[in-house]
């Protein structure tokens, strides 16, 4: 495998909070000599997923308009670039084999992504009466929040653990995970412009997945809950 590090693994996140912790490397290696790229507009990342609000989202808070997604391969042999397809296949199987959209401003040579975007199968979802206390909870989905380094959104949207590599069983409910971070997003104190590019991913596989009625998700993000 090849390609930037990513903190695939921050998405350990407990029942009761939203709050996402640690961070570790999965698939590539950071290149810190990286030279200066291009990179592409926003309009084209996470393949192409993010409509016209989400992509003046992620422009704001990042400051730039290009960016650069990860290269190489993950422990599926597959690329690390993001697809709907592969994200859909592999939401029942460890984080390592997923399909993630992972983010760097155009040239960044961190290792650190802007932030990283995964999909998993979930057999429960957190509610409002248990997320923590300074998280932002939006109605979207069954459960919505943001919190100091990332933002979680559950969805309703059936699916089969069909793959000999899954690791849940077949499972109710979608779990969309955003880890940005810490000091690379600008503003954004409520969460709201990372709540508008995850909301706007979500849609996109929840279509892809061919559970876009019952998952919930408005294409306008609606206020966050009081």
């Amino acid at each position: 495998m090849s390609g930037r590090s990513t903190p695939r693994a921050a998405f350990a996140v407990a029942a009761l909070a939203i709050l996402i912790s640690g961070c570790s490397s999965s698939s590539g290696n950071s290149s810190g000599g990286e030279t200066a790229s291009a990179g592409v507009p926003a309009v084209e990342v996470c393949a192409g997923t993010l409509d016209a609000s989400a992509v003046a989202a992620l422009v704001r808070m990042s400051g730039t308009d290009r960016f650069d997604e990860l290269t190489g391969t993950n422990d599926a042999g597959e690329p690390n670039k993001f697809s709907l397809g592969r994200a859909v296949k592999h939401l029942h199987e460890k984080t390592s084999r997923r399909s993630a959209c992972t983010v760097y401003k155009a040239g960044d040579s961190s290792g650190k992504p802007l932030l990283e975007i995964d999909f998993s199968a979930s057999l429960s979802h957190p509610d409002d009466t248990t997320s923590g206390a300074s998280n932002v909870i939006y109605p979207l989905g069954v459960y919505a929040a943001t919190g100091v380094n990332g933002s979680q959104l559950f969805f309703r949207c059936k699916t089969e653990a069909n793959s000999a590599d899954s690791y849940v069983g077949d499972s109710e409910y979608v779990k969309a995970s955003m880890y940005s971070a810490s000091g690379k997003i600008r503003g954004d104190s409520g969460g709201r412009d990372r709540m508008t590019v995850l909301n706007s991913v979500a849609r996109a596989l929840a279509k892809e997945a061919g559970c876009a009625q019952e998952a919930d998700l408005p294409e306008k993000l609606p206020a966050a809950d009081d």
